[in-house]
């Protein structure tokens, strides 16, 4: 990165007709023989998370990177529509306007959890599916959501503090990232770009998907960070219960993988979804 200069890879911004509102899309590309890839995020991220592993990955297949509801550039959600079940809706809306006979996906976190939940029903639909970075149900309540700074005044301290919670995260993607999280807000200053309601409440907390491990048939890659909270020893459970499933380790990596390891994820990502591994 250039002193002073923030560049992203050439996308396409793309929105989609979801179950309650547009659906917003980062899309990398679109050529290339295999099914579209999806990327979906975790909580309080959004698209721009998968910037540099969707670069990468997108030298040989379409590949879009999705904003859940109420994050992002998606729309909110009034009623705080917001469980899992709402996003697979959402999940399915894309997919059936992409028009695609089959789709890859990857997701991280909360992201793992809709694609699991779809892929569980619509197993026919998904070629092959990256779990990154989550266990299948949650000993902590909905409510107990971690501390987070609500504003800045200057992206400046966005940046520290993104520093501060991804310390391996490379440079010029944390800086992307750090812009790309935020916007104006109304009383000056900065905010973040997904709905307040997620300071308070993380309804993914209340599900559990054990029994959607089973239904899993197509080749599945786990992915577990070495240095997070997500236990290993649950991840690799779970690749026991999935019918052809496998489990890998990233090395120097936290809960945030897209962001913390990129250029690992996205060769482990590449490899798998090329069919080779």
């Amino acid at each position: 990165m250039r002193q002073g200069v923030i560049e992203s890879a050439p996308v396409r911004h793309r929105y989609f007709k979801g179950a309650q509102g547009a659906i917003h899309a980062l899309v990398f590309s679109e050529h290339g023989k295999q099914p579209p890839l999806l990327l979906l995020h975790g909580v309080t991220g959004s698209a721009w998370l998968w910037h540099d592993v969707a670069q990468t990955l997108a030298a040989s297949r379409p590949v879009i990177a999705l904003d859940m509801r109420g994050h992002g550039e998606s729309d909110w959600s009034i009623d705080h529509a917001y469980t899992t079940e709402d996003h697979v809706a959402d999940l399915q809306a894309v997919i059936s306007e992409l028009g695609a006979d089959q789709v890859d996906m990857a997701g991280l976190s909360w992201g793992a959890l809709v694609g699991m939940a779809y892929a569980g029903v619509h197993p026919q639909r998904v070629r092959r599916f990256s779990i990154v970075e989550v266990e299948p149900s949650f000993g902590v309540d909905e409510f107990a959501v971690p501390d987070r700074p609500q504003h800045f005044e200057k992206v400046e301290q966005v940046r520290k503090w993104e520093r501060g919670a991804d310390p391996v995260a490379p440079d010029a993607l944390l800086e992307l990232w750090a812009r790309q999280s935020v916007r104006h807000a109304t009383q000056g200053g900065w905010c973040r770009q997904h709905d307040p309601f997620f300071y308070k409440q993380w309804p993914f907390r209340r599900d559990n998907h054990w029994g959607a491990l089973p239904k899993l048939s197509m080749p599945v890659l786990l992915v577990n960070g070495d240095r997070t909270f997500v236990r290993a020893e649950v991840m690799q459970e779970m690749a026991k219960r999935i019918p052809n499933a496998r489990f890998e380790r990233l090395t120097d990596c936290g809960h945030i993988a897209p962001l913390e390891a990129p250029a690992t994820l996205a060769g482990l990502l590449a490899t798998f979804f090329d069919g080779k591994g």
